[in-house]
């Protein structure tokens, strides 16, 4: 079992926990917005058991008092709906989103407030949102005003409306009270599940809202590479989604009867993998069903099977501390090339690399000499498709992204939406397939897009309506996939003195690394989370620590990449 399902099965057992609570309540999806914390540095960032309202409080205690008790989701917001008007009450729905504040919020005095209909102004920044569905977007820094009315009930003043929908947390308190759920779609060939990560609120609820939210489908920009197996129309039974333990149980409407067995288990993979339990019951209406038991379990998080992959000049393979280990049929031939860069397939029998000519070429494991698949000039670095496509990119503006069979007939691949005036500085696909991560250089410095890849009969046909992802300031130098959620990426700011590293799941929040020296790039990993990247700089290969890069005692010219 991974790290990552033990993770969601800790979580299942919290959840599990929190159903068993009395009187807990599910929370609305849509409504207006109510701004958590308008207090300073030593507010604190989570509250367990917030306080009601105190007789005899101030609009602005209110205020602040409700701002504390909006970041305590695991009781429903229960305490939070009395610091609100009995009208505000029934029509406040906070899990309609979440703007995430940065820095500290000012409050003042509105124009027009009186004595009688005090109005109070809460200012704040934000960067970052989550939409009523849970996915994470990051935006451009904006200033955020919103003004909170309020009217007396029974001689205390409570809030009478506020003038957006959701809640707006700290970064701290939204990373404590919320949890971000993989949602899991397979990918065309049904081998490999793709997560798709959202971010519910750490409530009763969470079973619920993960279940909802994967029969609704993934997200728009991966749409095109994945597939949901649940019949159109499906949706939450009477019997709704429980957790206990690593068990779940989920019941459907009637529309998923109608599936085959084999359709079925998919599902209920999708189900297992999403709720992070080890068995689920599934039922259809209160009928169980049955799914069927054969074919292959699906591949989550595909990883390398060896140590990294290094090129030196005069050996290429697996670095370790007696050397570097050769790979049969693939090192003597990318030798005798002059290899610059190097994506060796998962199952290691075929390779797909930069030449010292130029050229991207493509090598059969045992077969003594390579192929030329991409003869352009100005090449980047090429990569390799789990269907064994060859993608090839020619840098700078004007460059074009093709894909190619292993005797270099192109797809014809179709890309949208890249701009016309970025150049392509490199490019990096999922072990799984599905996602094409393309780093761009523009006169406003790097820009990172990650596209679906949309196949037919497992041929590459189409990128378009691309993801972007927020990158440090500077100069495009590098990008590779840490695992199936998360990637890295490299940029040179203009002082030219180190290359700044960020670590950016994907429907997550980014996080900055310990900086390279001014010649450093990521450029591949282990599917182990952050101790896994590996970094070249200075011909010495790093591992990330910390914040910071250790040596590995390696030395390498390049850094391999295995899919």
């Amino acid at each position: 079992m991974n790290a990552r399902i033990r993770r969601s099965l800790a979580v299942a057992a919290a959840l599990a926990a929190l159903l068993a609570l009395a009187g807990c309540r599910g929370i609305p999806t849509s409504g207006p917005v109510v701004a958590g914390p308008a207090l300073g540095e030593a507010d604190p960032d989570y509250v367990v058991t917030p306080n009601g309202p105190a007789a005899g409080a101030t609009p602005e205690e209110i205020l602040d008092g409700f701002m504390l008790a909006v970041r305590a989701p695991q009781r429903s917001y229960g305490v939070a709906e009395q610091f609100l008007s009995p009208d505000f009450q029934q029509r406040w729905q906070p899990d309609a989103g979440v703007v995430i504040r940065s820095g500290n919020a000012t409050v003042s005095t509105a124009a027009g407030s009186t004595d009688t209909a005090p109005r109070l102004v809460y200012e704040f920044d934000s960067s970052a949102s989550v939409d009523a569905e849970g996915r994470y977007r990051d935006a451009a820094s904006s200033s955020h005003t919103m003004e909170f009315d309020f009217v007396q009930v029974d001689g205390e003043w409570r809030i009478s409306s506020a003038p957006e929908d959701g809640i707006v947390l700290t970064e701290v308190a939204f990373a404590r009270a919320f949890t971000a759920v993989p949602l899991y779609f397979y990918d065309s060939t049904e081998r490999y599940l793709v997560p798709d990560v959202r971010w519910f609120a750490a409530v009763a609820t969470l079973p619920t809202r993960a279940v909802s939210a994967l029969l609704a489908g993934p997200d728009d920009w991966l749409a095109p590479a994945v597939v949901n197996e649940f019949p159109s129309g499906t949706a939450l039974g009477t019997g709704g989604a429980t957790v206990s333990g690593s068990q779940a149980a989920v019941d459907l409407t009637t529309p998923a009867a109608a599936a085959s067995g084999a359709v079925l288990e998919r599902m209920r993979q999708q189900l297992i993998h999403t709720l992070g339990v080890s068995d689920l019951n599934l039922t259809a209406s209160g009928v169980p069903l049955s799914p069927g038991s054969d074919g292959p379990a699906p591949i989550i998080n595909p990883g390398p099977s060896g140590a990294v992959l290094v090129g030196t000049g005069t050996d290429f393979g697996f670095g370790s501390a007696s050397g570097v280990d050769e790979i049969a049929g693939i090192s003597s031939v990318l030798l005798a090339d002059g290899a610059t860069s190097a994506t060796l397939s998962h199952g290691l029998d075929a390779a797909v690399y930069l030449a010292g000519d130029g050229t991207a070429r493509y090598l059969s494991a045992g077969a003594g000499a390579s192929q030329v698949v991409d003869p352009r000039p100005g090449l980047l670095a090429p990569t390799l498709d789990p269907e064994g496509y060859i993608w090839s990119a020619a840098g700078g503006v004007g460059g074009r992204i093709d894909a190619f069979t292993p005797d270099g007939k192109s797809v014809g691949l179709d890309v949208e939406d890249l701009p016309a005036d970025a150049g392509i500085a490199a490019i990096a696909m999922s072990r799984d397939g599905t996602r094409l991560a393309v780093l761009l250089s523009t006169g406003g410095g790097a820009r990172l897009l990650v596209f679906a890849v949309a196949r037919s009969a497992g041929a590459p046909t189409q990128l378009r309506s691309p993801l972007e992802l927020p990158l440090p300031e500077g100069a495009a130098v590098g990008v590779a996939w840490a695992d199936d959620q998360t990637l890295v990426a490299v940029t040179a700011p203009g002082d030219g003195s180190s290359h700044a590293v960020r670590l950016l799941p994907i429907g997550s929040p980014a996080t900055d690394l310990g900086a390279l020296g001014a010649d450093g790039v990521v450029v591949g990993g282990l599917p182990v989370g952050q101790t896994g990247i590996r970094a070249l700089s200075g011909g010495d290969v790093l591992v990330a620590s910390g914040t910071g890069w250790s040596a590995t005692g390696l030395a390498a010219t390049f850094l391999g990449v295995q899919q």
